[in-house]
């Protein structure tokens, strides 16, 4: 039962955010703030009713280290603190793996890290693209770019495929390497030459949609400032901004937090993802 209203609260928190970020573009700071609550509060009685401490203690432990990971991407200009916050919930929820019966080769905290990185990554390709797509003028200065550079790409994947195929050649051949053990160094010049080809799309995305110039009359509260921390301006800070400045230049970011929820069910249910890769 105890396992059960975690995963409620999980799953009805985080799929919140996920929702109203994506519709809203942010959501309201008390939703991480109470799944962190309720996250204490369960695990507090639970760990009453079962004399055992450390189901409380190993909660704050680990959420007080995700929340502080956040934080510190938030202070560093990566993150919004609403993500911020989302990660340190994710940590007060879900310390350990054993309350689903599920046994993990890292060490739970570590799964839930590691899991959250490769969904994030994935997240972020299939957004970007999806983004760009609706944009022509990004689509074709990114056909432009590409044209101009055609000799840098190509050389940089030649040498990606020339390097991985003549090793797992020499350790088949010269050592007798079973092929299957080495699919991985077969396959690995496709996903360089793929990442070499979206960072740049990347930045062809990032550069031309989620930067804006605007009239500092437009600004509305939740707007980010350029340069600045992920963190919506407040009605005063517009105000101040509007009597300095005409213009002022925003950014928008990924709506990242459905990324969350898709990483509790993967660490939940199916484990590490490292397996992928093995």
């Amino acid at each position: 039962m105890f396992e059960f209203v975690l995963l409620a609260i999980g799953l009805i928190g985080f799929g919140l955010a996920g929702y109203w970020d994506l519709r809203h573009t942010e959501f309201p700071d008390w939703l991480p703030y109470s799944m962190i609550i309720l996250a204490l509060v369960v695990r507090g009685i639970f760990g009453f009713m079962e004399n055992d401490w450390w189901v409380l203690g190993n909660s704050v432990f680990v959420g007080v280290v995700f929340l502080s990971l956040g934080l510190l991407l938030y202070f560093s200009k990566q993150w919004g603190d609403g993500d911020a916050w989302l990660l340190g919930a994710l940590g007060f929820l879900f310390p350990t793996q054993s309350d689903f019966g599920l046994t993990t080769f890292l060490p739970f905290p570590l799964t839930l890290l590691f899991n959250f990185l490769l969904v994030s990554l994935v997240y972020l390709i299939i957004y970007s693209i999806a983004l760009g797509m609706k944009n022509r003028k990004v689509n074709r200065k990114y056909l432009e770019y590409l044209r101009e550079e055609k000799l840098k790409f190509i050389g940089f994947s030649v040498f990606f495929f020339a390097v991985s195929w003549c090793f797992a050649f020499v350790m088949y051949f010269w050592f007798s390497f079973e092929i299957g053990y080495l699919m991985q160094m077969i396959m690995l010049p496709f996903l360089l030459a793929f990442i070499l080809f979206f960072s740049y799309y990347a930045k062809m995305v990032e550069k031309n949609l989620f930067k804006r110039r605007i009239r500092a009359s437009e600004l509305k509260e939740g707007d980010v400032v350029l340069n600045g921390r992920w963190r919506g301006l407040t009605e005063k800070e517009i105000g101040d901004i509007r009597k300095k400045n005409k213009y002022v230049w925003i950014k928008e970011g990924v709506r990242f937090a459905p990324v969350f929820v898709i990483t509790m069910l993967i660490s939940l249910f199916y484990g590490d993802l490292i397996f992928i890769f093995i």
